[in-house]
């Protein structure tokens, strides 16, 4: 015997050929090479991940020092908000609903086509009209919550914004700007009310603004430094309030002493005067023609929430309720004219009025009138508004009296804060409110000042004059005569 053959064969247990041989040993070579490279990707995986640990804490650590967390934040969950869209996009949804009658037949029903086929069956079936019952009001695109039209202050950072006609990250910029920074301050103090916002309405109060801090609201210590944390983290731990933009600086309000209070830009609010109501006019009926006094007794009969006593009052009063507990009242004239009271804002005074017109066609149904042609809206417009305004201090009324009769017979060296008050009168054993008349653009207001605090503006007709003259000497008269 071979003693080669022998040894492959005690070595191996089977003879081994040398093609055999070098297979097997290209085969080692091969997972070895493998090997070898697995181990270098894995070192330099790692040492990757090093660098790109020892990026990210300098990063996180550049982003902290100047207050710019929120902003990556919002950046990476827009990002991320986007890679989920994108994704649902590629997928098709498709809703497989089996019929009752057969179970074999399966009906694929696009999602966004749901509510038109809701809509199409809705058509279809017609439910008899009842003129007795109030008709439903038709649904308003977008409708808006009544919370935005009565919003009684506005965020300051907004007002800001608007104010210096810059954008909201240009904002930031002007607080460096030692000139638009005494100018900021002044305006502040001298022709707007701030009010906190971060707290229950009822606990709100109101702040003055002395100054602001250099540093921003991530870096400024709260508390004089006595608790070891910044103001941003103060409103986080006290409050549970995250700051959007911690790289805006704080208002500073002195206090007693050396007390100084700090308070982000974002949890303070101007205060504005509340819209309480307006009053609106329109018409039924196009041009000249009226009700006959037949068919308007039959529309009062037949009418939905009316009122009708020709010896008391010669219109007809239709009540309308709505949200929030209010009522508005429609006062239909025989000359087809319409005079709404108690409107809650401007934005809601057509919707008011299509409510009455809904409630008049159903009544002329009800009372079989057929010589009337379809009523419509016609000339809707608004005739007064009134806005209320409550200031936490008292006012004394009696010195701004006092001083607008000096600036009355002074008439050449008239302060510009006195020159749109046409005419004022005080006499608290006839009426105990202070009473204005302000002379605008296109009309003249009146203004009930109180000594608690309370005003009441109306003769206005657009929200712009009312802000304008709230803004500019209403409140300035208010800041500047405090009842001590």
């Amino acid at each position: 015997m071979n003693f080669n053959s022998f040894n492959a064969f005690g070595l191996w247990g089977v003879i081994e050929t040398q093609e055999e041989k070098q297979e097997r040993e290209q085969r080692e070579e091969e997972e070895r090479q493998q090997r070898e490279k697995r181990q270098q990707e894995k070192e330099l995986h790692e040492i990757n991940s090093k660098n790109e640990k020892i990026e990210k804490d300098e990063i996180d650590l550049l982003v902290t020092s100047l207050g710019l967390s929120s902003l990556v934040n919002e950046i990476v969950e827009d990002k991320n908000k986007e890679d989920v869209l994108k994704d649902n996009g590629d997928k098709i949804l498709e809703i497989v609903l089996e019929s009752d009658e057969d179970d074999d037949d399966k009906e694929t029903i696009d999602p966004k086509n749901l509510t038109e086929k809701k809509e199409e069956e809705e058509k279809d079936v017609k439910e008899p009209e009842n003129p007795f019952i109030e008709p439903k009001s038709e649904a308003i695109e977008d409708p808006l919550p009544l919370s935005i039209f009565k919003r009684r202050s506005v965020p300051l950072i907004d007002y800001l914004c608007q104010l210096h006609n810059c954008a909201f990250k240009e904002l930031h910029v002007l607080f460096y700007n030692i000139e638009k920074r005494r100018e900021i301050i002044l305006h502040l103090q001298n022709q707007v009310q701030l009010r906190t916002t971060h707290l229950h309405p009822s606990k709100n109060f109101i702040i003055r603004c002395n100054d602001f801090t250099v540093q921003p609201a991530s870096i400024v210590p709260a508390m004089r430094g006595y608790l070891g944390i910044t103001v941003r983290g103060y409103y986080y731990v006290k409050h549970g309030f995250k700051l959007r933009h911690p790289y805006l600086p704080c208002i500073i309000e002195f206090g007693g002493g050396h007390h100084r209070s700090y308070y982000p830009l974002e949890v303070i609010s101007k205060v504005n005067m509340n819209i309480e109501n307006c009053t609106c006019v329109f018409k039924l009926l196009p041009g000249i023609q009226r009700f006959s006094s037949e068919n308007f007794q039959k529309i009062a009969r037949n009418g939905i929430n009316t009122e009708y006593n020709p010896k008391r009052f010669h219109s007809i009063i239709m009540r309308i309720r709505h949200d929030h507990n209010r009522t508005t009242a429609a006062l239909i004239f025989q000359s087809s004219k319409v005079v709404l009271t108690g409107v809650p804002n401007v934005k809601m005074a057509r919707k008011m009025a299509s409510i009455v017109v809904k409630r008049m066609n159903a009544s002329t149904r009800a009372a079989n009138i057929t010589a009337l042609c379809e009523l419509r809206i016609t000339n809707l417009k608004v005739t007064n508004i009134v806005g209320s305004y409550r200031n936490m201090n008292p006012v004394a009324i009696e010195l701004i009296y006092r001083k607008i009769r000096q600036q009355s017979q002074e008439k050449q060296q008239r302060e510009k804060l006195f020159e749109k008050i046409v005419k004022a009168s005080y006499d608290p054993t006839i009426f105990p409110a202070l009473r204005l008349k302000i002379k605008d653009e296109l009309r003249e207001a009146s203004c009930l000042i109180y000594i608690s605090g309370r005003v009441i503006l109306t003769g206005l007709v657009y929200i712009e004059q009312i802000k304008y003259l709230f803004d500019n000497i209403i409140l300035p008269l208010l800041l500047k005569f405090p009842r001590l």
